[in-house]
């Protein structure tokens, strides 16, 4: 930039003379030509503006500055700017009626408020209209309504319609304006259609800015969008952080970082499912995203049995010994009744405890067409879904899984896992789930524990100690009280799910006779001995001589050494080891092997007794492995100064003598030896 004396007279920080400025210029300048040259069309000199003093040029930059604005039209003044954008009505409503997708658009966009004040203007409107009817001109009856409106005098409707009209905040506005009740009317005479006039007489208002609006939103939600679940005001800390460190050479970005409450008002507009994205994965992620709901109408009673299971969030009584510990439940419904038709009570979800669930259901409401379930091992194992030997396949009944991760496929038992598990483990003093008191259920283990060892030690319990005993439920009780609570269930509840009847929904038991009346029962009822056999798991053995082993029992039959050699199929009871059936591959019957003998044991063994005794061996080594581990935090350190040198016994020269060094816990201890001792080794 370069300029001439005659336009820095009045700076500050230069002579007051044009004179005097010259020369200081010139002196400035050193003759240089980048610094001094002569304005092209006059003679007269211009200076570069570095030539000034520094108070000097920083005045002659801001004018410069001021300057360029007033000629761009930027200049401000305390005058409303006419938009140039503004699109009159008669424009607009041509444009919708050339597109008519824009009035649903513009519709679609309006807030309740909007449309309510767009209801009040066309009733304005209308009013003029009848008015008109009446005779008066249409700028009298404008003129009427808009006196009238501000004297309070219309009717109470009217002015009702008047003040939500005038669509401005505020207790000094009252009624409307001449003009505005004009452009109204004019609108409302040129629309044709009710959504032209809603698009038309509704008022604009400031929309909020979207997420997607916000530019520095992603960078913040990189630091929210973690499976730690860090809390907002860590996220934004670390955001802060990240910001300073990016820019740290613009000031300008540093000072328009987003403070803490702008962030939060962007994240309250975000969508559940956009707040959970990244910080919640597998079946919690599922929770927010969009479902399919299974027409189960469509399915015949008995056609689709969930099956699940649930531990109880309570203690019991062990069966076996008497000490308290979490029972696990094992359910089954019918999908198109909801109707339990199965459950047991055991010690762990295992095989036994879901086959025995099935055959409670099947003994007594038939055989289902298929078993859905998820992919525990209770519910998948080779008893159960074997080819060839296990008990589903041996039946005709498909059982498919579902996909592991996603509970939500099987959402019928999980709800209902949700409300009979709970009902039953809250009647009883026991109870640690959800609502339960932290510190009463602390105290009450503590005390139960206390007796059941005073018990173990033949002490007499003492006052506190037998009321603690007398909340812990005993295995008969609990068995009671799953059965109460099951037939509660199927006989008494309303079941939302289901189809109403005088108002009231139908219960699973209801609706399962109502359906089975209308449709006709049409299910598969199995015998005493048809249960016995289909409940007995085979497993593949190989006959040799007359005898076969099966869960370390060894059995006998003269008729096996026609099959000898060969593999067959070894159908048992899971509750009596004193005889198992024996069939060949293809299912034709060979013989009934009885226990003539054990190696291993005087009685011979049922396959509940063997699941209890592995069972016990795997508690009992994950016990071994915990006192180990105590053990060895609290075993003292080896003193290397006794520990006996065995080099001398290696004959080889290729190894070298190791020398004792003190063994350390920490890092810091060692290197304070070496400090002490040397680094020579």
């Amino acid at each position: 930039m370069f300029l001439v004396a005659k336009e820095l007279v009045g700076i500050p920080g230069l002579p007051a003379t044009i004179k005097g400025i010259r020369e200081s210029l010139n002196k400035s300048a050193g003759g240089l030509p980048e610094f001094v040259r002569k304005r092209s069309g006059t003679k007269a000199f211009e200076y570069h503006i570095d030539c000034l003093p520094e108070q000097a040029r920083e005045v002659v930059q801001q004018r410069h500055y001021k300057s360029v604005l007033e000629q761009s039209g930027c200049k401000s003044a305390d005058v409303p700017v006419k938009r140039s954008n503004t699109i009159k009505p008669s424009d607009e409503l041509a444009l919708m009626r050339q597109c008519p997708a824009l009035v649903e658009r513009e519709v679609s966009a309006l807030t309740a408020q909007q449309k309510l004040v767009a209801d009040a203007r066309a009733a304005l409107a209308m009013e003029v209209e009848r008015l008109r009817g009446a005779g008066m001109s249409r700028a009298g009856a404008v003129k009427y309504i808009v006196k009238a409106s501000r004297d309070r005098s219309l009717p109470s409707h009217l002015q009702g319609h008047a003040d939500i009209a005038n669509a401005r905040k505020g207790t000094t506005r009252t009624g409307v304006g001449e003009r505005s009740l004009q452009e109204w009317l004019s609108i409302f005479l040129s629309t044709t259609s009710g959504g032209e006039r809603l698009a038309l007489l509704a008022p604009g208002h400031l929309k909020a800015k979207r997420p997607e609006q916000i530019k520095w939103l992603p960078d913040f939600l990189a630091h929210w969008r973690d499976p730690r679940g860090p809390s907002l005001t860590e996220a934004y800390n670390r955001f802060c952080t990240e910001w300073g460190q990016t820019y740290h050479d613009q000031p300008a970005m540093l000072g328009v970082c987003p403070s803490y409450d702008a962030v939060r008002r962007a994240m309250d507009k975000l969508p559940r499912r956009e707040k959970a994205r990244g910080r919640v994965t597998g079946s919690a992620a599922l929770a927010y995203e969009v479902y399919q709901k299974r027409d189960w109408s469509q399915m015949p009673v008995n056609g689709c049995w969930i099956a699940d299971g649930k531990s109880l969030n309570m203690k019991v009584a062990h069966p076996v010994h008497g000490r308290p510990f979490t029972p696990e439940m094992t359910i089954i419904i019918d999908g198109r009744t909801r109707f339990v038709v199965g459950w047991s009570l055991s010690l762990s979800e295992s095989m036994i405890a879901v086959a025995d669930a099935y055959r409670h259901g099947m003994q007594h409401y038939g055989k289902p067409l298929l078993v859905y379930s998820d992919n525990g091992g209770g519910e998948t194992n080779l008893a159960l879904d074997a080819d060839i030997t296990g008990i589903l396949p041996r039946m005709g009944i498909t059982h498919p899984t579902s996909i592991p991760g996603r509970a939500q496929s099987r959402g019928i038992i999980e709800r209902l896992n949700g409300v009979i598990p709970r009902s039953i483990a809250q009647q009883y003093d026991t109870y640690n789930g959800h609502g339960a008191d932290a510190e009463y259920v602390r105290v009450t283990s503590r005390d139960i524990g206390s007796a059941i060892n005073a018990q173990d030690k033949d002490r007499e319990l003492s006052s506190r100690q037998r009321n603690a005993l007398a909340k812990l439920p005993s295995w008969r009780q609990l068995i009671d009280t799953v059965e109460e609570e099951v037939n509660k269930y199927n006989n008494h509840h309303e079941h939302s799910e289901l189809p109403k009847v005088n108002g009231k929904h139908l219960t699973p038991a209801a609706y399962r006779r109502a359906v089975l009346e209308a449709e006709g029962d049409e299910i598969e009822y199995l015998s005493e001995l048809e249960l016995r056999e289909a409940f007995m798991p085979e497993q593949i053995r190989t006959a040799q001589r007359g005898w076969l082993s099966l869960f370390n029992n060894d059995y006998f039959a003269e008729t096996l050494i026609n099959v000898d050699g060969e593999d067959v199929r070894v159908a048992f009871d899971i509750h009596d080891a004193t005889r198992v059936i024996v069939r060949r591959m293809d299912g034709s019957f060979v013989c009934e092997a009885i226990w003539n003998g054990n190696k291993k044991a005087a009685i011979p063994v049922n396959v509940m007794e063997t699941a209890i005794e592995k069972r016990r061996q795997r508690r009992m080594k994950r016990v071994d492995e915990q006192r180990s581990e105590i053990e060895a935090e609290a075993r003292p350190m080896l003193n290397a100064k006794v520990v006996p040198d065995f080099g001398s016994l290696i004959g080889s020269d290729d190894f070298k003598h190791i020398e004792n060094e003190e063994i350390f816990l920490l890092q810091s201890q060692r290197d304070e030896y070496l400090r002490k001792t040397g680094t020579h080794r």
